[in-house]
């Protein structure tokens, strides 16, 4: 009688044979990953080359402005940023300096026959120069420094109807900082800039009402320019306290109406005396930190 071999054994032992592959390929990807690691931060290297530092801040305004038939509303306006400082540019040029460094070698060489014969002496006379160069690159005083980041504010309010009394308003923000600049007065800890820029903004759907009519509104994207004056604090070197008091200008030129719930239909005479635009200004007053770009890139 013939004994048939069972196929599970056969398995367990091609289970058992591929078993160590396993840690071996576990260790291969952990020896490799330090080094897919490093490749990406040579990819991203330039990114970061001119990164100077960044900063946090928050700030409370005021509005000062506001379109006919618009509600006095005195409560500030909270808003929060942060943004990522690139520079500093322009200034005058880098200057190249190169060092000339010139070294003369002289090697005297008499060869004798062993002869008393003077005549028969030969004197050999050797002579060498080298001429070394080093440049040196000079960084220029740039005294332009590019802001990106983001500013957001949860409580803008238009005072306009049918708008709620608050309105979220955030978007992208670029600037660019003029300075530093010396304040003999205030101490050498104390440096001065000034800003301009702005906030890339829109408004989508934001909901109201008028009398038993919803109505919802949309913007097209605006930039929101605004004016600062900002004055830095050096607690220790690399951090910084950020003082500053800035306005800003904020317009909807283009405002879509419709109806907030499918199916309603706004009047033509309620359509025509909704605004056109949205029209805010305020003054803001910052208060923020800031650290250089060595707490948190190594080897900057």
């Amino acid at each position: 009688m013939r004994r048939q071999r069972s196929a599970g054994f056969g398995d367990r032992a091609g289970i058992s044979r591929s078993a160590p592959a396993v840690p071996a390929l576990v260790a291969l990807a952990l020896a490799l990953a330090p080094i897919g690691a490093h490749a990406q931060l040579n990819v991203l290297a330039p990114t970061f080359q001119n990164l100077n530092g960044a900063a946090v801040w928050g700030s409370a305004g005021y509005r000062n402005t506001g379109t006919a038939g618009s509600l006095d509303d005195r409560r500030p306006i909270w808003r929060g940023g942060f943004a990522a400082f690139y520079g500093p540019f322009g200034g005058r040029g880098d200057t190249l300096d190169a060092f000339t460094q010139t070294i003369t070698d002289s090697i005297d060489t008499t060869l004798d026959e062993g002869s008393d014969d003077p005549e028969r002496k030969v004197h050999r006379r050797i002579r060498s120069t080298h001429q070394l160069q080093a440049n040196r690159k000079r960084q220029g005083g740039g005294k332009v420094t590019l802001l990106v980041g983001y500013q957001h504010s949860a409580f803008y309010h238009f005072g306009t109807r049918p708008l709620t009394p608050t309105v979220a308003v955030g978007g992208p923000l670029v600037a660019a900082l003029l300075g530093p600049y010396s304040l003999p007065v205030a101490g050498p800890r104390f440096n001065g800039y000034v800003g301009f820029g702005g906030t890339i903004v829109r408004l989508t759907d934001v909901g109201g009402r008028i009398d038993s009519l919803g109505i919802e509104l949309s913007t097209e994207r605006t930039f929101a320019p605004e004016l600062t004056l900002m004055l830095m604090y050096t607690v220790s070197p690399g951090y910084r306290i950020v003082f500053g008091t800035s306005y800003q200008y904020l317009r909807f030129g283009s405002v879509k109406y419709r109806p907030a719930q499918a199916g309603d239909r706004i009047p033509a005479s309620l359509l025509a005396a909704l605004p056109e635009d949205l029209t805010l200004g305020s003054a803001h007053v910052t208060l923020g930190f800031s650290f250089a770009a060595s707490g948190l890139i190594p080897g900057k």
